[in-house]
C-alpha cells in the first residue's frame, strides 16, 4: 500500500512529547530514518519557540523543518524563510489591556533572538514561562521592550478565557491579535490570522506540496487549525475534547509514543 502522505506535522506537548515532557530518542530515529527513505519531511508544528526545539532535538535538527511559534516563524534546514508578529507598541498594548482586566500575572514576550518575562510574576510561574523559552531576560517594565518582532506572547492563567481576551482586544483595538489555549494555564497570542495550518500551509508550499499531502498530530485547542487543514488528522487519545472533535482518527496516548505507533503502521506496510 502507498504511504498516503508527504509530510507529518506534529506538536509537541501533550502530543509529541511525554509527560516527563521526553520522548525515545532510538525509536523516533528509528522513524525518522524511515520517512527520509520515502522523502516524506517531518515537521514540528509547536506553539514553542525555535529557542526551545533547537534543544528538544539536538541530534535531529537539521533532518526536520519547524513552524513554530503556532506559526509565526518558520524554519526550513535550521534558517528562518517566514516570521510574522506583533510590533513593540502592539505587544505592550495586548500586556496592558490583559493585566488591567484580568491582574497581574506571568507574562512571557517572545521576539525574534529573545524573550522577555515581567519581573513581578512569580517564581513558580516564572519557572514554567522559561522552561519553554529556553533563555529570558527579565523585565520590570513592559514600555521597555525593545524594537523588535514579537512572535508570540504567552499568559500564564486559566486558557478558557483566551478567546474572550481576542473578542475583547480586538473590539478595542481593531483585528490585531489570534490567541490559543495551548495548555490548561498558558493562553498563546500571536498576529491576527496566524495559526498552525496558515505556517504550515506557508511551509508546504515551498515544496509543492498541500494539505492533502499532510498527516498531522494535535492534542490541544492551537491544534485546531491544524487538524481541520491536513487531510489526515489525529487527535491524541489523552487530548482536550475539542481537539478529537477535530481530527478524523484518534492516535494513541503521548505517553505510549502514540504519534510513533501510528507512523510505524503506515510504514511498515511498505
Amino acid at each position: 500500500m502507498k504511504i498516503p502522505f508527504k509530510a507529518v506535522a506534529v506538536d509537541m506537548d501533550g502530543t509529541f512529547l511525554n509527560d516527563q515532557r521526553s520522548y525515545d530518542h532510538q525509536l523516533f530515529d528509528q522513524v525518522l530514518t524511515k520517512l527520509e527513505k520515502h522523502d516524506i519531511r517531518f515537521i514540528v508544528a509547536s506553539g514553542r519557540p525555535f529557542a526551545r526545539l533547537k534543544n528538544d532535538f539536538p541530534e535531529f535538527i537539521d533532518r526536520m523543518d519547524f513552524v513554530t511559534a503556532n506559526g509565526s516563524r518558520l524554519i526550513v534546514e535550521g534558517k528562518e524563510v517566514a516570521v510574522e508578529g506583533l510590533s513593540k507598541q502592539q505587544a505592550i498594548d495586548l500586556i496592558n489591556f490583559v493585566h488591567d482586566k484580568y491582574g497581574s500575572m506571568a507574562t512571557m514576550a517572545y521576539g525574534r533572538k529573545k524573550a522577555y518575562i515581567g519581573t513581578e510574576a512569580p517564581a513558580k510561574d516564572k519557572e514554567f514561562l522559561q522552561y519553554f523559552a529556553k533563555k529570558s531576560t527579565e523585565i520590570s517594565d513592559w514600555q521597555d521592550l525593545p524594537d523588535d518582532v514579537f512572535i508570540e506572547l504567552t499568559f500564564h492563567y486559566d486558557s478558557k478565557i483566551a478567546k474572550t481576551i481576542e473578542r475583547d482586544f480586538n473590539e478595542q483595538y481593531g483585528n490585531l491579535v489570534t490567541t490559543f489555549a495551548s495548555n490548561p494555564v498558558a493562553i498563546d497570542a500571536v498576529k491576527y490570522g496566524i495559526n498552525k495550518a496558515t505556517g504550515l500551509k506557508n511551509l508546504l508550499a515551498r515544496f509543492n506540496l498541500t494539505s492533502e499531502d499532510l498527516i498531522a498530530f494535535g492534542d490541544s485547542g492551537n491544534d485546531i487549525a491544524m487538524l481541520d487543514f491536513a487531510k489526515y488528522s489525529y487527535a491524541m487519545e489523552n487530548g482536550m475534547e475539542i481537539a478529537k472533535e477535530h481530527a478524523r482518527y484518534l492516535a494513541p496516548s503521548n505517553n505510549d509514543n502514540g504519534v510513533l505507533q501510528v507512523l510505524n503502521k503506515y510504514l511498515d506496510k511498505n
